[in-house]
């Protein structure tokens, strides 16, 4: 695990927040998000991770970390990167999809106009908790490089202060290749492949770094605990034994997620009551309702219809959902489960007691890796919407006004509706 203390050391720490009168939760996620980023410092991948921070009530803004990739691209120091980064700026690109079209439209802003929009930006990020962009930049060396960069963001309405947490990758090659298409007046869907790749090349940066954080844990917890027993022997070795026995079981948990989530599926559809299944997993759960105090419902709403899926792949779905909700209530709570059809679907709803889902966190939550929980992988989720889209289904995740979450998913009952291509 990453030494918290020794990332946000004096001779490591370029911010200024740890150093001023602000609040736990504030100091707290920013040396939770330091520790990370300087794991990913250590490692040769190509991502420069960053945290920049700025007041809602003052211009500019200035880095709590800078990636020291980032800083010798600049070839300047933590105080000055800010202002070297903003005046290295020739023009900043967003890339949105046109409505249904394939098309995917370019909004271009030159860096001279940059200073005017950014309390507009600004907004739109805090609305949206992302951003996503393009800039084109020049280095001291007067060579020209894009840099795709991606981040978040969040308010801390108490001090007053934006925390945003980002990285760049280099996309220069992506990006110059499609400007040469562009003035050759290359047809769009060449563009678009080459923004496509882009974004890929960007993801597996950071499904990568995610990758080895999620598993440098565990590894490191097991390596410990190993040496210490080979160092120093203890007459009883069973507690260390035990935490190993749970983190390599830890281990093998996230692998066979990632394996599920990145292999390709070969349906084997049947028709299969919907109705069996829910009950099939909720017996299956009945030790986690117990454990947690969760009181479970299934309400069967009329005649339901057999619907053609792969059923293994709809109960895992279940299985990763109903989980979910019951990890959301730890203090106990209610599930309720109603199942009921309609002219074209069987739909499957889940609403949970618990805590319910941050705005910030709503159009996030079905990303690969994403989670809140403290030993989540943040692939349940992930896998439930791969195996709904896979039979032409819907996933549908809303917060409840008053407290908790439900989820949704529609099944098609004609078989013709479910798509067998195993590549979505």
């Amino acid at each position: 695990m990453v030494n918290t203390s020794e990332s946000c050391s004096r001779d490591n720490y370029c911010g200024r927040l740890l150093l001023e009168d602000c609040s736990d939760p504030l100091k707290n996620k920013i040396r939770e998000q330091i520790a990370a980023c300087f794991s990913f410092d250590q490692i040769d991948i190509p991502i420069m991770p960053y945290i920049s921070a700025w007041r809602l009530d003052q211009p500019g803004i200035w880095y709590e970390y800078v990636s020291r990739q980032f800083l010798a691209l600049f070839n300047c120091g933590p105080d000055s990167i800010a202002r070297t980064f903003c005046s290295a700026i020739l023009d900043r690109r967003e890339y949105r999809s046109n409505g249904d079209t394939p098309m995917i439209r370019e909004m271009l802003l030159p860096g001279r106009e940059l200073d005017s929009q950014r309390p507009i930006l600004r907004g739109k990020t805090s609305r949206t908790g992302t951003m996503e962009a393009v800039y084109k930049v020049q280095l001291p060396d007067m060579r020209t490089m894009w840099l795709k960069d991606w981040a978040s963001i969040t308010t801390f309405e108490q001090d007053g202060i934006c925390l945003s947490p980002g990285y760049l990758t280099d996309v220069s090659m992506e990006m110059l290749q499609k400007d040469q298409l562009s003035e050759l007046n290359a047809v769009v869907n060449r563009d678009k492949e080459l923004l496509v790749e882009a974004e890929r090349y960007a993801a597996l940066g950071q499904i990568s770094a995610q990758v080895y954080h999620e598993i440098r844990n565990p590894v490191l917890s097991i390596g410990g605990l190993a040496k210490r027993l080979l160092k120093k022997p203890t007459t009883d070795p069973q507690l260390f034994l035990q935490v190993i026995a749970k983190e390599a079981e830890r281990l093998e948990k996230i692998l066979h997620h990632l394996f599920d989530f990145t292999r390709r599926i070969d349906l084997a559809p049947k028709f299969s009551d919907p109705v069996q299944l829910v009950e099939r997993v909720t017996t299956l759960l009945q030790s986690d309702f117990d454990h947690f105090g969760v009181k479970a419902t299934l309400t069967v709403e009329g005649p339901i219809s057999e619907i053609y899926i792969d059923q293994e792949q709809i109960y895992l779905a279940l299985v990763h959902i109903i989980k979910n909700g019951i990890e959301a209530m730890i203090d106990g709570g209610s599930l309720a489960i109603t199942i009921k059809q309609s002219e074209t679907d069987v739909v499957i709803s889940i609403r949970d007691s618990g805590e319910g889902i941050h705005k910030v966190h709503k159009k996030r939550v079905t990303e690969p890796f994403f989670t809140t929980k403290v030993y989540g992988t943040g692939l349940g989720l992930s896998l439930a919407q791969k195996a709904i889209l896979l039979h032409r289904g819907e996933l549908v995740i809303s917060p409840i006004a008053t407290g908790g979450t439900e989820v949704t998913f529609h099944l098609p009952l004609k078989a013709s509706q479910m798509v067998l291509d195993p590549d979505i």
